[in-house]
């Protein structure tokens, strides 16, 4: 039998009634033992690509990785011939939503709309198995899709899902709660741990008392903090045990010049646009106090090339997945970053962050990669996924199996979740995407996804980006 190219033989029953009859529409493989035989390895942990390699799974996790000619196949497994197909990890993605920028300014509030029903299928098809979602406006309609993923009902990432925002007053969202008082943060943090959440997120106006008193919380109940901070600088959210930071360095307000305690300054954003990254002091200072306190950095490059002079015309291919009032809020955008004049400065920002983000990593940092997709509204799930991964090696200089690695097991570091994704390993969870091409030497190739494993259920990819054509912001 043939399935988009791939071989395989020896097809056994296995239960699917865990499973909806919606979930089950999207699945290729459900059965307890299959072997993936001829394929280019790419384990996740940096290491150079290995041809004619075969991986052996079992209800869900990896019993064997090796050498096609010393696999000791089960007579009762299914195989799946890879040749010319790469074979790697799910992608760990963390700076992830559950909604998307397709709201009309009034009044300087933004509305942020909601996409319970396309991101899930979007992120899953892009090969990301597991998401951190860095902040909502809907928590229990995140929750609720946790839940709902992982029974089985809708196909969609492993979640590791983040409380609403931990905000100060200034926010220009009015679905974001306003923390005045350190007591107001302790109280927050609890009623939404108890609610089942596992990560928080720090966001611009939040204080610094304020956030101490988060970040405290947060630790006694034994979960992590992140954080898109403004009026707190990167040195002072590190000094007080912040577990990671969001965007690289373009919401780093230390390089600001007469910044005042506790407040975001007008134009944030553009003080990394007049800084020399390679001659400053302040920089690698501030990098290597970042270093020293294990003070992890996601990098969101994708978001920010929105804002860029240099950012690719969007395709045809991209378009047709959203839906028309959000395709039209895309393209409005993207005329007006065009047009505007502080284009250049953007792109400063975008080159020095770049630069940043490697340095730190060259200095024994740990770097990810997370999507956000908000911006002017053209970085969606799927589709951003890979941008933001393609341009760790286009901005930042990685090699593709760097940038892979930020992408996986760097992920999984972050999350505490090593021992169990991230790398094609003995014993790990059978998280594995199917690429028809060879990501080691061409990044772009990880667009080429064809089957996606969770747990060992193996997903069409293309089935997962077809069911939601021309829906993407409209639900």
């Amino acid at each position: 039998m043939v399935l988009a190219c791939i071989m395989f033989s020896g097809w056994h029953s296995f239960s699917q009634s865990k499973f909806s009859e919606q979930t089950k529409s999207f699945i290729a493989f459900n059965v307890p033992v299959i072997a993936m035989k001829d394929a280019l390895l790419i384990d996740g942990t940096g290491n150079a690509a290995k041809p004619h390699q075969t991986v052996i799974i079992s209800n869900g996790k990896i019993d064997w990785v090796g050498n096609n000619d010393k696999a000791s196949i089960p007579a009762a497994a299914a195989i799946i011939d890879l040749n010319g197909k790469a074979l790697m990890p799910g992608f760990v993605m963390l700076h992830e939503h559950m909604y998307i920028s397709a709201h009309a300014m009034e009044q300087r509030y933004a509305h942020l709309r909601q996409t319970p029903a396309t991101f899930p299928r979007l992120y899953l098809g892009a090969g990301a198995t597991t998401i951190r979602t860095a902040g909502n406006v809907e928590p229990y309609s995140d929750l609720n899709l946790k839940k709902d993923i992982d029974a089985g009902k809708i196909p969609g990432p492993q979640m590791e899902v983040t409380a609403p925002y931990l905000e100060g007053k200034g926010s220009m969202f009015p679905q974001m709660k306003h923390l005045a008082t350190p007591e107001d943060a302790v109280a927050f943090v609890n009623f939404w741990a108890d609610q089942g959440f596992t990560s928080f997120k720090a966001y611009m106006f939040i204080n610094k008392p304020t956030l101490k008193a988060a970040i405290d919380a947060v630790h006694a109940r034994g979960l992590k903090i992140t954080g898109h901070l403004c009026a707190v600088t990167y040195r002072e959210a590190a000094e007080m045990g912040i577990d990671q930071l969001e965007h690289g360095f373009v919401a780093s307000t230390d390089f600001q010049v007469a910044k005042k305690e506790n407040e975001c300054p007008p134009n944030a954003d553009y003080a990394l646009a007049g800084v020399n990254v390679d001659t400053d002091a302040s920089v690698r200072q501030l990098l290597q106090y970042l270093v020293a306190k294990k003070t992890i950095i996601t990098s969101t490059l994708a978001v920010f090339e929105g804002y860029t002079a240099a950012q690719p015309a969007p395709s045809a291919e991209l378009l047709s997945y959203f839906s028309p009032d959000s395709r039209d809020f895309y393209q409005q955008q993207l005329a007006g970053i065009k047009s505007s004049p502080s284009i250049g400065d953007d792109d400063k920002v975008f080159v020095n962050n770049a630069r940043m983000e490697k340095m730190f990593y060259d200095m024994g940092g740990l770097l990810t990669v997370g999507t956000d997709p908000t911006g002017n509204g053209g970085t969606i799930a799927g589709f951003g996924n890979w941008r933001a991964i393609e341009l760790l090696v286009e901005a930042d200089g990685f090699t593709p199996l760097q940038a892979i690695r930020i992408a996986t097991l760097n992920g999984a570091s972050a999350l505490g979740l090593q021992h169990q994704v991230g790398t094609i390993a003995i014993g790990k969870q059978a998280d594995l995407i199917i690429v028809d091409g060879d990501p080691s030497t061409n990044i772009s190739d990880i667009r080429k996804v064809q089957y996606v494993f969770k747990q060992g259920i193996g997903f069409d990819a293309k089935k997962l980006f077809a069911s939601v054509k021309g829906r993407v912001g409209f639900n």
